[in-house]
C-alpha cells in the first residue's frame, strides 16, 4: 500500500497522494494504541492524573542536644584569713585531702590567747559577785534588788567579753569549711597577711558540676534527673554517665536559652574543676505527622503537601517540624493515614481526579515511581 503511495506520488496529484499518506500514518499509530498497548508514561486515562501516594504516619522525634560546658567542683572556694597578722604555721601542702575542721594555717595568736584569758578571770569574778550578793540576801535580804540586777547585768557582759575574745582567738586560725583537697599556696611561715590575702583553693571533686544552655524549645522537656552523657572536650576518654541536677528558672531572652546543671561522678579522682566537657541529652519534643521529603512543595505561602480526598487532590498548609533521613515531620492538621501525593506532584491541580498507582505496585514496590510502573512500548511499535 505504502509502495503503491509513493508510486502514485512520483507520477501524478502529489497533494492529494500526501494527504493519503498522513491518513495512512493516523490509521496505523492509532491502530497500534487499538491492540492494547499502553501509552507513554503522562498519559491520562479519563482526564485522572497519575500519582503514587503513600500514608501518613505518626513519629516521636528525639533529638540530641549537644552542648559544651566548663566544669567546676561540687563545694569549691577560695580561703582568705579572716584577721591580718604574722603567719605563725603552715599545716598544709599542695593537692593534699584535708577534713572538714582540720587548720590549714595559723596566725600569731598570743595577743587573743591573753584576751581570753583576762576575760575569763572578769566573768568567773563577776560570777562570785552575784553568788555572793544572792546568798546574803537569802539570809539578811537587805540587799536592794536594783544592786544584785546590777551585779547580775556585769556578769552577762563579762561572758559576752569572753565569747567576743574567743572568736577573735578563733580568726587566726584558717580551718577547712569541708572535705576536700587543697590548692598551691604562696605563703611561707613568718609572711604578714591581711584580709585580701588569698591563702589557697579548697574543692570538693568527688562531683563536678557543668552548666550548659539548653534551647527553650525543650523547656519541661529536660528536668532535674534526665540523664546526660558527658565527654571530654577532645573525645579521647569514653563517655560519662550522669544526670540533670539542676535546672534554671528564666530563659535568658538574647540567646533564647536557660542553664541546666549536670553533675558528674568524680570518685576516682581523675577529672578536675575547669576541664571542657561535652554534654550530651535526649530529649523527647513529641510526636508529629512523618511524609516523605518528596512530598513537601513550596508556595509562596510556604511549605504546603497534596493529599488524597476521595479520589481527587487536596491541597494542605503544613509547618516543617524537622528533616531526618528520607522523611520531614511537619505540624498539620490532616488525620493519620490520609494519603500523601509523593510522585507526580508537578502534574497535580486542586480538585483533579487521581489515579493512585500504589494499591497496585504494593508495599514492596511502593518505592518506584510512576514513570517505572508503566510498561514500554516495544521498538517495533514506535516504529
Amino acid at each position: 500500500m505504502l509502495a503503491f503511495i509513493r508510486g502514485e506520488h512520483t507520477a501524478r496529484k502529489p497533494r492529494k497522494i500526501l494527504g493519503t499518506v498522513c491518513c495512512a500514518a493516523f490509521i496505523f499509530i492509532a491502530g497500534c494504541g487499538d491492540n492494547g498497548e499502553s501509552p507513554r508514561p503522562g498519559f491520562r486515562p479519563s482526564g485522572a492524573t497519575t500519582v503514587v501516594t503513600e500514608a501518613i504516619n505518626e513519629q516521636l522525634l528525639i533529638e540530641t542536644i549537644q552542648a559544651v560546658g566548663t566544669a567546676r567542683a561540687l563545694h569549691s572556694v577560695v580561703l582568705y584569713p579572716e584577721a591580718a597578722g604574722i603567719v605563725r604555721a603552715v599545716h598544709f601542702t599542695a593537692n593534699a585531702r584535708v577534713t572538714a575542721g582540720e587548720t590549714l594555717l595559723e596566725l600569731d595568736n598570743r595577743d587573743e590567747v591573753l584576751a581570753v584569758e583576762l576575760a575569763e578571770v572578769q566573768l568567773a569574778d563577776a560570777e562570785r559577785l552575784v553568788r555572793r550578793y544572792r546568798q546574803v540576801n537569802q539570809q539578811n535580804a537587805n540587799l536592794p534588788q536594783s544592786q544584785i540586777d546590777g551585779a547580775i547585768a556585769a556578769a552577762d557582759t563579762a561572758r559576752i567579753t569572753l565569747d567576743q575574745a574567743r572568736v577573735d582567738l578563733d580568726r587566726r586560725f584558717i580551718r577547712a569549711p569541708f572535705t576536700g583537697v587543697v590548692g598551691i599556696t604562696e605563703i611561707d611561715s613568718g609572711d604578714r597577711i591581711d584580709t585580701a590575702t588569698q591563702v589557697t583553693t579548697l574543692d570538693d571533686r568527688s562531683q563536678l558540676l557543668v552548666n550548659f544552655a539548653v534551647p527553650e524549645v525543650y523547656v519541661n522537656k529536660i528536668q532535674t534527673g534526665t540523664p546526660v552523657e558527658v565527654r571530654l572536650w577532645d573525645g579521647a576518654d569514653r563517655p560519662l554517665n550522669g544526670e540533670i541536677i539542676a535546672v534554671d528558672s528564666r530563659i535568658d531572652p538574647t540567646s533564647r536559652a536557660y542553664t541546666a546543671r549536670a553533675a558528674i561522678n568524680n570518685a576516682t579522682d581523675q577529672y578536675r574543676p575547669g576541664m571542657a566537657f561535652e554534654i550530651s541529652v535526649r530529649a523527647e519534643r513529641g510526636t508529629f505527622r512523618a511524609v516523605p521529603d518528596v512530598a513537601v512543595q513550596w508556595g509562596a505561602d510556604g511549605a504546603y503537601i497534596w493529599i488524597e480526598e476521595d479520589g481527587k487532590a487536596a491541597r494542605r498548609d503544613v509547618q516543617l517540624v524537622k528533616r531526618l533521613a528520607g522523611e520531614i515531620l511537619i505540624e498539620a492538621d490532616i488525620p493519620l493515614g490520609t494519603r500523601v501525593i509523593t510522585e507526580g506532584v508537578q502534574a497535580v491541580r486542586a480538585g483533579a481526579n487521581l489515579r493512585d498507582l500504589n494499591p497496585v505496585l504494593g508495599d514492596g514496590d511502593a518505592s518506584r515511581t510512576a514513570a517505572e510502573t508503566l510498561p514500554v512500548p516495544d521498538d517495533h511499535d514506535n516504529g
